[in-house]
């Protein structure tokens, strides 16, 4: 059996800090088996790309995952929070929609192909359709990340890179809706408030369940995309 890296068995850390807990409840879990036909991350970032010159996201070397999918759906008994995240290997990444369908920006209301897309994370078993993805750009920089909640709540450019957003997704344990405090998502409007609802409850919440981690800077960062209002 292959040995995990550091990296890998940080991720089976959060994992079992989920399932070990005694105030969470785990809904289901997908357990996260080695794929030995992608062992080296320049090789699975050329399975993903294919003949497409896209460049390879920011210290991908130190962010390899090799496992076929690991995620969790999990709940708290307590503090109200709950959520779910759903990694696969990289170079099985796939792209989200039909083809020929197109992504609508929020912002700007600018169009793409979804084809450009190659999901990272989602909600397979809660169903919500929000979603995590990779957008491929040839010949262009570092490939965007995007968080796309439609139809309620659209797509939105995040404004971190890949390793950042399995940082914070570490950081998260994916608790639902995260992922808007790195969006220019107007989270001051009315139709944002249930999202807003769910980051308090996250904030209120995770400190208390997992006080070894640092949620000030979320706090601080939720606290400033209200201050942004409607921009």
């Amino acid at each position: 059996m292959a040995e995990l890296t550091a990296y890998e068995a940080g991720w089976r850390k959060v994992c079992g800090d989920l399932d070990n807990h005694p105030r969470i409840k785990i809904l289901y879990a997908f357990q996260g088996e080695l794929d030995t036909d992608f062992t080296d991350v320049t090789a699975s970032w050329a399975a993903l790309v294919g003949e497409q010159e896209v460049k390879a996201p920011a210290a991908l070397e130190q962010c390899g995952l090799r496992f076929r999918e690991l995620g969790r759906q999990w709940k708290s008994e307590g503090p109200n929070v709950n959520g779910e995240f759903y990694l696969t290997h990289i170079a099985r990444a796939s792209s989200p929609g039909l083809e020929g369908e197109w992504i609508e920006s929020w912002e700007g209301k600018k169009l793409f192909r979804s084809s450009q897309l190659r999901t990272i994370d989602d909600h397979p078993v809660t169903g919500t359709g929000h979603y995590a993805a990779l957008r491929l750009l040839p010949c262009e920089g570092e490939p965007e990340i995007w968080w796309v909640a439609e139809p309620r709540y659209g797509a939105w450019r995040m404004d971190v890179g890949y390793r950042e957003y399995l940082e914070m997704l570490q950081l998260t344990k994916g608790a639902f809706d995260w992922q808007f405090l790195f969006t220019r998502a107007p989270l001051g409007n009315e139709e944002f408030e249930r999202v807003c609802d769910r980051m308090e409850n996250m904030l209120d919440a995770l400190p208390v369940l997992f006080p070894e981690h640092d949620y000030e800077p979320l706090r601080e960062r939720f606290s400033a995309r209200l201050r942004d209002g409607c921009s």
